[in-house]
């Protein structure tokens, strides 16, 4: 065993490239503690040890190398207590924006799933009545006509938003299409854009539109976006033709985009409209 140890070896002890070892000399965060007089070679001891180690500690929790030069300087026990609790308040902020990114992308995934599985199982323009709870829509003050107005407000909703993830590809974003402009069949109107609500804070006063729970005819749509008329046709003549009533406004519910496919084809949206018992 030896006091002095050369550039590698010290390196090699603490696991770190001697590159890290002279970045730090060179910003003076921290610098080899002997220089032989006669050859101007500079030599780590073993004793500095416990300062690199406890550099690499803070480093890994995520301080930048001003803030180990001010952990270093005049050290004390409350000053180092406090810097390591702001550095773990940090960390649970970023663990948390973590585990949502993980989640969303999660369910995004078992989603996509689902999607693709029934897209193999069942024939496009096949009308199912499905079950929903009432759900919370954030959405847009302005109506959109077109996929110029629908780019703004997309970024509109994800400015109001707390998300890491994007609301594109999730089975959230969409536009909802009056109740009485499906019963005049008028289906070129403009249209209010959501995203169903996810965050915990108070949304913003006015935006938020409650989507009733119940029964839904629902249709998934291969095409474009704007490209509805001919699935709102079919579900407006299902809905007619069974007894059923509209019961309230559609949803319109972006499924597969332009986030993860650039065909066309491969493009789907779903319509979901509200129905009411058969009428007698």
């Amino acid at each position: 065993m030896k006091e002095k140890l050369t550039i590698s070896e010290m390196a090699r002890l603490r696991r770190l490239t001697t590159e890290t070892l002279r970045h730090y000399d060179r910003i003076d965060l921290f610098k080899p503690a002997h220089t032989d007089p006669s050859t101007g070679y500079r030599y780590y001891s073993i004793f500095q040890f416990e300062i690199l180690g406890t550099i690499k500690e803070l480093r890994q929790l995520g301080m930048n190398t001003d803030e180990v030069k001010l952990f270093f300087r005049d050290r004390h026990v409350s000053k180092s207590l406090a810097m390591l609790k702001s550095k773990h308040e940090e960390l649970q902020t970023k663990l948390k924006e973590w585990v949502e990114l993980e989640r969303n992308v999660r369910e995004k995934i078992a989603f996509l799933e689902e999607v693709t599985r029934a897209e193999q199982q069942h024939q496009p323009q096949q009308v199912v009545l499905r079950e929903f709870p009432e759900r919370a829509l954030l959405t847009l003050e302005r109506p959109v006509r077109n996929n110029l107005e629908l780019c703004y407000g997309i970024l509109d909703l994800e400015n109001n938003l707390s998300e890491r993830a994007p609301i594109l590809a999730s089975n959230r974003l969409g536009v909802l299409i009056r109740r009485e402009h499906l019963a005049l069949r008028q289906f070129d109107q403009p249209s209010t854009l959501f995203v169903s609500y996810k965050d915990a804070a108070k949304p913003p006063e006015g935006s938020v539109y409650l989507a009733p729970g119940g029964s839904y005819a629902c249709l998934r749509c291969i095409g474009e976006f704007w490209e509805r008329t001919e699935g709102l046709e079919t579900l407006c003549d299902y809905i007619e033709q069974n007894g059923y009533q509209i019961a309230g406004d559609a949803l319109q519910v972006v499924q597969i985009d332009i986030t993860i496919t650039d065909q066309p084809s491969e493009a789907m949206f779903e319509i979901q409209i509200p129905i009411g018992q058969p009428l007698d």
